[in-house]
């Protein structure tokens, strides 16, 4: 998965942020797993986390074992379990209850960045345009307000799904996109079609999944246009390659595995009621505060 360095600014008083974005507040934890557990989990979730459990060794060199794991573990876990942990009202895996009641879930972890220092696969050529100052650019078509994205090195992806992976003599195994090396597979890197992926690639999935409106307008400028991995028709939708055991409708995928994970999703539901041993509370915090 390609990472992205936006040469624009953010401005967080638009329309999204102010009726789509919500913060939560110290005593409400994680709500994600509440809503999991009680089958209010909206059709679309971006989970942030703190900065505590985000991967980031300032806190990692200080827990042991860190956080963050267990975070994505017990989220997994939580869709994984959803049709026990909710009384059998809702089936956010997809195995458990009939078809039209299920609601089989695809689940995308990213990062934003990761510890590397080097990557072997050049990052891709992109229409820039020119650099005006303060956060504005001279776009020219077909690029219109896409020109300011960039590519930078490329991060950890995982996709994790009821199906996602290979059935092999009646074993499940994972997917790996952009596999080369071994035998009957490509030269290493590989870097053809569909094994190049980019952020934009999730907008573009859910745009297909859910029937909506592209986010790119006409101009054909927005990152999600523009990912790597769409056929030449931009047809085929983005990350499809990461879900081979579908088959179409009331098709069937592989059954749960539990993550284990030495932190329970109630440590994080209860992390910032818990006093530490200075008598304060932790505060939440973004994962990238500076």
């Amino acid at each position: 998965m390609y990472s992205g360095n936006p040469a624009c600014g953010t401005v967080n008083g638009g329309a999204e942020w102010q009726h789509m974005t919500f913060y939560t507040g110290p005593l409400q934890g994680a709500p994600i797993f509440n809503d999991i557990n009680t089958c209010k989990l909206q059709q679309i979730s971006w989970v942030i986390p703190d900065r505590a459990w985000s991967d980031h060794p300032d806190f990692d060199g200080k827990v042991s074992p860190p956080y963050g794991p267990s975070w994505v573990g017990d989220i997994i876990d939580a869709i994984g379990n959803s049709y026990t942990r909710s009384n059998k009202q809702c089936d956010y895996w997809g195995t458990s209850l009939p078809q039209g009641q299920a609601q089989p879930t695809a689940i995308f972890v990213v990062w934003d960045d990761w510890g590397g220092f080097f990557d072997h696969v050049q990052p891709p050529n992109v229409w820039t345009g020119t650099y005006l100052g303060n956060y504005d650019w001279s776009c020219p078509a077909p690029n219109q307000w896409g020109c300011g994205y960039t590519y930078g090195f490329r991060v950890p992806f995982l996709a994790v799904s009821e199906y996602t992976g290979t059935l092999s003599n009646g074993q499940y195994t994972g997917y790996v996109s952009g596999a080369c090396g071994a035998s009957g597979q490509p030269a290493c890197p590989n870097t053809n079609y569909p094994y190049v992926h980019d952020f934009g690639s999730i907008l573009a999935f859910a745009e297909h999944n859910f029937n909506l409106q592209f986010i790119d307008g006409a101009d054909k400028g927005y990152a999600d246009y523009n990912a790597l991995d769409w056929d030449s028709g931009h047809r085929t939708p983005p990350l499809s390659d990461f879900f081979p055991l579908w088959t179409g409708p009331g098709a069937t995928g592989r059954p749960f595995v539990n993550i284990p994970t030495p932190y329970p999703a109630s440590f994080f539901q209860s992390y910032y009621t818990t006093q530490l041993p200075d008598g304060s509370y932790p505060v939440p915090t973004g994962p990238d505060p500076e």
